[in-house]
């Protein structure tokens, strides 16, 4: 293909079939992931997201039956509850078991050191609750400080919890010390068992005892602890709102409410790098970098509320209030398009264009993006050289991200072309000085149903570095199969060329 040249788009467009498993069968599979989520042995950084399977497992546990159900109740047990005992995930018998409560929160915790789920016991102060048991209690009341109104995220508190501790058990969340590295898991959050297809559920949070450093590698041990508090916190927030809402929303809202909180932490740089790695996956796909491309996706929340989408911190939130509001019900792109357009905006499709075309030079846009100087650089892809042209598919909120070989005194030409029907969009952004405070240039054009592109950029020569951004921006469904939507736009065809005017 050489420059000037485009697509031949005239492809039919396919309908997807919608299909839907047995409700037991789904319920079986929310089962086998759920046990493996909390299967003793994964390493960390391997391990399936452990409140996600709960939760799903807790709104599918009204079709499972006889001994399937028993494992199902007992993997939502509370480690309080002894029929948790059977399957690992329960406090020891004959453990004993104190408590402490804050304002807001109760933490439960095993109180003789004999017993490997023990937190550190020491008591600094004397006033019979140990150091770690009131630096945790500490942490959540933070966390709730900023998630929940008044706080600045805005929140509704957690769903009232049945069960808990202290003179007021309804008006705290429960937070369980377990020994959960050897598990694999920093922490999960899950709702009760016997809740089922109820859309608003309460749940509580475990949290790991002691976050060791050989077993999470945090310096601070502390930290971990302030990150997962932080995330999982907010996971208990969700459940109140939506619990149908799709895996990638909770994660990526999770990771983005820890930045808020604990803004000195920075545990979320570890998902940005697998975000910036993987620019070519679904900003949706729950598998995707195995399963850690959706926690990356925080990002997308930071351009939403920050001066790159300009929304404020209300746009996250508003679209788990709309969740189940809008068409279809629980589906997490319909509902940022339905908060971002209530906050005056023109859609999810237009603002993902522009926040694939910022992480070019995202590194350049302090402010824009916490931490933006910390960042990595986003995957390039190939190489665009004149008179050579490109062609390649993208999936639904996928983009390509190529370095533009290309200097001279006179002005370049991207021509991008994108399949009929697609929402779409291409931007060439050049960057002139260093890569954390240098000038950039973005050109871009959104086209609403496919076609052509062309974009201009003068001077060339005076960048350091000049890229193109072909974007697959649309997020439509076709309804939802087996476990998850069917996309109406994946395997999209894109082409790209650079070359000169004329």
């Amino acid at each position: 293909m050489v420059a000037g040249a485009t697509l031949a788009l005239a492809l039919p467009a396919t309908a997807v079939a919608q299909a839907s498993a047995p409700a037991a069968s789904e319920a079986e599979q929310s089962l086998a992931e759920a046990q493996a989520a909390l299967d003793p042995g994964l390493p960390v950084a391997e391990s399936e997201d452990a409140s996600a399977a709960l939760n799903t497992l807790a709104t599918t546990l009204p079709a499972l039956e006889g001994e399937a159900r028993t494992r199902a109740k007992a993997l939502l047990a509370r480690p309080t509850d002894g029929s948790a005992d059977r399957y690992g995930h329960g406090f020891p018998r004959g453990a004993p078991v104190s408590s402490a409560a804050s304002e807001h929160f109760c933490v439960l915790f095993v109180s003789s050191p004999e017993f490997v789920d023990a937190p550190d016991l020491t008591d600094s102060d004397g006033d019979k609750t140990p150091d770690y048991v009131e630096a945790v209690l500490s942490m959540a009341e933070r966390s709730r400080a900023v998630e929940v109104a008044p706080g600045p995220l805005g929140w509704a508190p957690p769903k009232p919890d049945r069960d808990g501790c202290g003179p007021d058990p309804s008006a705290r969340a429960d937070i369980y010390l377990k020994q959960l590295g050897n598990a694999g898991l920093f922490g999960y959050e899950s709702p009760d068992p016997g809740q089922g297809e109820t859309r608003s559920k309460y749940g509580y949070l475990v949290i790991d005892d002691d976050y060791a450093p050989a077993e999470f590698g945090f310096a601070d041990p502390l930290d971990a602890a302030r990150a997962t508090v932080a995330h999982e916190f907010n996971h208990l927030l969700q459940q109140n709102y939506d619990s149908f809402q799709d895996v990638w929303l909770f994660e990526a809202t999770a990771v983005w409410a820890e930045e808020h909180v604990y803004p000195e932490v920075n545990d979320y740089l570890n998902y940005v790098e697998v975000f910036a790695e993987r620019p070519g996956v679904p900003i949706t796909d729950r598998s995707g970098a195995k399963g850690l491309k959706i926690y990356g996706t925080g990002v997308w929340n930071h351009w939403l509320t920050g001066p790159g989408g300009g929304f404020g911190l209300d746009v996250v939130r508003r679209s788990w209030e709309v969740s189940a509001a809008v068409d279809p019900a629980d589906f997490a792109i319909a509902a940022y398009q339905q908060a971002i357009r209530d906050l005056g905006g023109r859609g999810f499709s237009r603002e993902f264009a522009e926040f694939a075309a910022a992480t070019a030079e995202w590194r350049a846009a302090p402010g824009v993006f916490p931490d933006a100087a910390l960042y990595p650089d986003v995957r390039r892809k190939q190489e665009l050289h004149p008179g050579r042209g490109l062609e390649f598919t993208l999936d639904h909120t996928a983009f390509r991200m190529l370095d533009v070989r290309a200097g001279g005194g006179e002005p370049i030409v991207l021509r991008g072309a994108a399949e009929q029907g697609v929402r779409a969009s291409f931007a060439l952004v050049a960057r002139d000085g260093s890569p954390v405070d240098g000038e950039v240039v973005v050109k871009r054009r959104y086209l609403e149903h496919g076609g052509k592109a062309r974009l201009t950029l003068d001077a060339p020569a005076r960048f350091e570095r000049i890229s193109a951004v072909a974007i697959n921006a649309d997020g439509r469904t076709a309804g939802f199969s087996a476990r998850d939507w069917a996309y109406r736009k994946d395997h999209q065809r894109f082409a790209v060329a650079v070359g000169r005017p004329g």
